[in-house]
């Protein structure tokens, strides 16, 4: 959707390029030019804010938060003008053949997992760590992490947050006399009371081989202590795939199926088998992201379901970290005109005015959001989560993973979890992929 908006002529604002530019901590070389229009372009029809919401009220939400930017700055911007359309699949191929044509664009509305993936690395966005730090204390400084790639920031998140938790059957645990597990110690001792009772512990839809790796986020996370560092040093050389925590990381993943907490059945289940066993009380617990809400809202409805964070691993050097984040951000594109700076960075922190971000963020219900400040969901798995999961969220790794070390890794899982490969060949195999890419120039990308 190309979507523009002008300042209606009788706008007027007290607030001009100076002071701005005071604000922004940016020097005045447009303070006297003419006002632009705002160049924004999306790569998908998602790329823009309030992207869940229906036609209708999307351009209500829209047309409110550019129409009071555009009062608020008259000498900075007459016009934003929002490019996003296609599907979420076509983005970075619509994104380099616009840069090709060299379209003009000021802001890049920029997934989190296409920024660390692939925009940062083919220099389509600059960084913004110093032009940030003037309102940086409004943004989650978890989610911000999902923008910095290597101690540079280079989006602010303005979407809502999504976490991995481990959902269960509260009536359950209370029946059979389970507290909420702190640690994987308590999880396992809990085991013999569900097969007495015939209920498998915890079902993954291992099937969906996507999902496999979201394990290793959590099980590398305690292994290495540091998992962006790390995985940043695998991907430049100093370090491997196939280094003690990575094989760590599969052989804690595989004492789950061991002990007898995740069911060796996960394999040849998928995800709607997954969610209608839970559903239909025939286990326990299952593993996955905040994206599981909504279904558990529409099919639970025979008991309370509640959710506690993966939980810490006997003999582990580092705490338990979650995979999650913001989904979508706003970068500062590279071919940006320096006389368009300013404008841009004015934009970016009116977003993240609280009172602005709860205009496009608070209908999508958030659970916990971007911008500090905007209201969330009080529901006690909200609160829950909120007190737990969040505040040790980091970005999945996949996000800085070549696609081709992703699907390796959920091969190595599954290899693992059913008995075909040890701990220390699932990660040797990852890492023989990833020097072939080396070894075939595509890594790292041009």
């Amino acid at each position: 959707m190309r979507y523009i908006v002008r300042r209606h002529p009788s706008l007027k604002s007290s607030l001009g390029a100076a002071a701005v530019a005071a604000v922004m901590g940016l020097g005045m070389a447009t303070a006297h030019a003419e006002p632009i229009t705002l160049k924004v372009f999306g790569g998908s029809s998602l790329d823009q804010l309030a992207p869940r919401q229906s036609p209708e009220d999307q351009k209500k939400i829209q047309e409110e938060v550019y129409s009071g930017f555009l009062a608020a700055y008259p000498d900075l911007v007459s016009a934003i003008e929002w490019d996003a359309q296609g599907p979420q699949a076509n983005a970075i191929e619509r994104l380099m053949t616009a840069r090709l044509a060299e379209q003009e664009m000021d802001l890049i509305a920029c997934p989190a997992f296409y920024t660390n993936g692939a925009y940062v690395r083919r220099n389509l966005v600059r960084p913004i760590t110093e032009e940030i730090k003037p309102f940086q204390d409004r943004v989650d400084a978890a989610a911000l992490g999902a923008f910095t790639i290597n101690g540079k920031v280079y989006g602010v998140p303005i979407s809502t947050l999504s976490t991995s938790t481990i959902f269960y059957n509260v009536d359950l645990f209370e029946k059979l006399g389970i507290e909420p597990p702190k640690t994987y110690a308590d999880l396992k001792a809990a085991v013999p009371k569900f097969e007495e009772a015939g209920i498998i512990p915890l079902l993954h839809q291992g099937a969906n081989s996507p999902m496999w790796p979201m394990w290793y986020f959590e099980t590398f996370s305690q292994a290495s202590g540091d998992p962006i560092k790390k995985t940043e040093e695998n991907l430049n050389g100093t370090a491997t795939f196939a280094d003690a925590p990575e094989v760590e990381a599969f052989r804690l993943i595989k004492q789950w199926v061991d002990d007898g907490v995740l069911s060796k059945d996960s394999l040849s289940v998928d995800q709607d088998g997954m969610r209608a066993a839970f559903a239909s009380g025939k286990s326990a617990m299952y593993y996955g992201g905040t994206w599981e809400i909504p279904s558990l809202q529409a099919t639970v409805k025979d008991f309370e379901w509640g959710v506690f964070p993966f939980p810490k691993m006997d003999g582990t050097p580092g705490e338990p970290r979650h995979g999650g984040g913001a989904d979508n951000g706003i970068c500062v594109s590279s071919s940006i005109a320096p006389e368009h700076l300013e404008a841009a960075m004015a934009f970016i922190e009116y977003l993240t005015r609280p009172e602005v971000a709860t205009l496009y963020l608070e209908p999508e219900q958030p659970i916990a959001a971007s911008i500090k400040g905007v209201p969330s969901v009080e529901d006690p798995y909200a609160v829950t989560l909120r007190e737990t999961a969040f505040p040790a969220t980091i970005k999945f790794l996949d996000w800085i993973w070549p696609a081709e070390v992703s699907s390796a890794t959920a091969s190595a899982i599954a290899g693992v979890v059913g008995g075909e490969l040890t701990p220390e060949e699932a990660a040797a195999s990852v890492q023989k992929v990833f020097a072939d890419l080396k070894d075939r120039g595509v890594w790292p990308p041009q």
